[in-house]
């Protein structure tokens, strides 16, 4: 249990080479291999904003740029702002006598829209509600901004930004840019089509081979020519007039220096400036003190499917709905793949072999057989070249230990299903125990087993221990569609499959771990 929480000392190889933690990997049932985060290509499902569940398409969000219109984060804490509503006395009229100082303004919430109020006199004035934004964390309000409070929900403006006209110029400046290089290499693809040296001059001719998906009439009405070019503008041709090129920054020569006595003036107050985090998240304005900042609009988040690069299939598929949580497809490598943690090592040795503990957790719903093998058996069968090779450069520039298993030969463990038990699991669990070897498997308790091995320090200049060696288990994988369908579907195949399991011991001065108590 003391590696409860330390994922990142058993890690296994990715089909990339990169060695990751079991709960960061996936696995596709298509090509039946791991993959990592750099394995995968991301898609964005839905964009919507994480307090009020917008939902948005992709083009109306960066329209928003991607922020949302009602809701609001704390500039001081980055929290949810709260709308909060007060009552507001109005204007009165002259013949009621009332004076500046008698208009008051009630901090208690209300749910009529229009009340009354008691001034001074007696007399009663119509009020109304009025909202402002609040922390209920920090309990910074847009008051200390002297921010107007509003008459409508939803009513607040974004702040203006004196560098907007800039940044369009830019914008538009840069999407000119992009759509004439799209069109140079759309001239240089369509360049290479092989028309034929005659073009059909009649109605009732036959339409040319090389019409035949349909391409000859859009590249025609594009300005294709008998030559077969594409006449786009090009990169170097002169922009339109009408859009000129942005003017250039300026260079600022001179910068005016710091006052020395700036911080020594008792007027300097440092309780007053804004952190590099609070500018940074206005960073179109970047306040300086803290009474100019400003409500930031809440960013939208997503909700993306992951795919797998090398066989284009999905092996991360969530709901579209933001208010859901559940995936539609949902294949992480911990599903698929036994999960491998240190029970115990004792303190370390470096000239007697050092007996260790592994716990071994099935997760799949059905039984499983596991073998195990050593990086030097994998070599003395010689059958798979690519994995023997990945064994040798890993063994030779980072492993600092060589792990030994009790048994020579047919090291293959059986792991029940990872489902909850009942009568007939318990017997199949003690079936499964009077078939284990004493030497190997030490503990067993329905889905979860541990098995003892030995780690040989390989050199006395040792800090880290790290060790590593080969699990074998099959898995049920979906087979390609194929040209004819049946009925039922395409079949899952079902393949054994093989993993580089690292596992990073800790520090050679690191003292023994505590001994579990189900093997006391």
């Amino acid at each position: 249990m003391a590696t409860l929480l330390n994922v990142h000392r058993v890690k296994y190889q990715c089909s990339c080479g990169s060695f990751k933690s079991l709960c960061y990997l996936y696995f596709c049932r298509h090509c039946l291999k791991i993959k990592c985060k750099d394995c995968v290509i991301l898609e964005v499902d839905c964009r919507f904003c994480p307090s009020c569940y917008e939902h948005l398409q992709s083009h109306e969000a960066i329209t928003r740029k991607n922020r949302c219109q009602s809701c609001f984060s704390c500039p001081c804490c980055n929290h949810t702002l709260v709308t909060r509503a007060t009552n507001t006395t109005a204007a009165a009229s002259p013949s009621l006598n009332i004076t500046p100082d008698s208009t008051t303004t009630a901090s208690l919430d209300v749910d009529d829209t229009i009340s009354s109020s008691t001034n001074v006199s007696g007399l009663q004035t119509p009020s109304k509600k009025v909202y402002y934004l609040a922390c209920s964390v920090c309990r910074w309000s847009t008051r200390d901004i002297r921010l107007v409070d509003q008459p409508t929900l939803n009513s607040w403006k974004a702040q203006d930004n004196i560098h907007e006209g800039r940044f369009n110029e830019l914008l538009q400046h840069y999407k000119q840019i992009a759509t004439r290089e799209k069109q140079e290499r759309d001239r240089k693809r369509y360049s290479t089509v092989k028309l034929r040296t005659s073009m059909p001059t009649t109605a009732n001719r036959s339409t040319s081979s090389s019409d035949k998906y349909g391409l000859l009439a859009p590249l025609t009405r594009r300005g294709i020519r008998t030559s077969g070019i594409l006449k786009t503008p090009s990169l170097t041709e002169s922009t339109n007039p009408a859009n000129p090129s942005p003017k250039s920054a300026e260079t600022i020569e001179q910068i005016e220096a710091l006052d020395e006595n700036l911080f020594l003036n008792d007027s300097f107050d440092f309780n007053k400036l804004t952190t590099i985090t609070q500018r940074l998240n206005s960073v179109e304005i970047q306040p300086l003190t803290i009474d100019r900042l400003y409500p930031l609009a809440k960013n939208f988040t997503s909700k993306q499917s992951k795919r797998c690069k090398e066989c284009d299939h999905n092996v991360l598929k969530p709901e579209p709905s933001p208010k859901l949580i559940k995936f539609k497809l949902h294949q992480m490598a911990l599903f698929f793949i036994p999960e491998i943690r240190i029970w115990y090592h004792p303190t370390w040795s470096l000239n007697d072999n050092n007996s260790c503990i592994l716990s071994i957790i099935n997760q799949l719903d059905e039984q499983t057989t596991l073998k195990i093998y050593t990086l030097d058996e994998i070599r003395e069968e010689n059958t798979d070249k690519e994995l023997i090779g990945r064994i040798n450069q890993f063994d030779e520039n980072i492993l600092t230990s060589k792990l030994i298993f009790p048994l020579e030969k047919e090291r293959s463990v059986q792991l029940h299903a990872h489902v909850e038990p009942n009568e007939t699991d318990t017997k199949i669990d003690d079936e499964l125990r009077q078939n284990d070897s004493k030497d190997l498997v030490i503990y067993r308790k329905f889905a979860k087993i541990a098995i003892r091995c030995f780690i040989k320090i390989k050199s006395n200049n040792v800090k880290t221990v790290l060790s590593a060696f080969i699990i074998e288990h099959r898995v049920v994988g979906i087979s390609p569609i194929v040209s004819t369908p049946t009925p039922t579907g395409p079949n899952p195949i079902s393949q054994n499959v093989r993993h580089i399991v690292f596992i990073d011991f800790g520090s050679i001065d690191e003292p023994a771990l505590p001994l579990h108590s189900a093997l006391t």
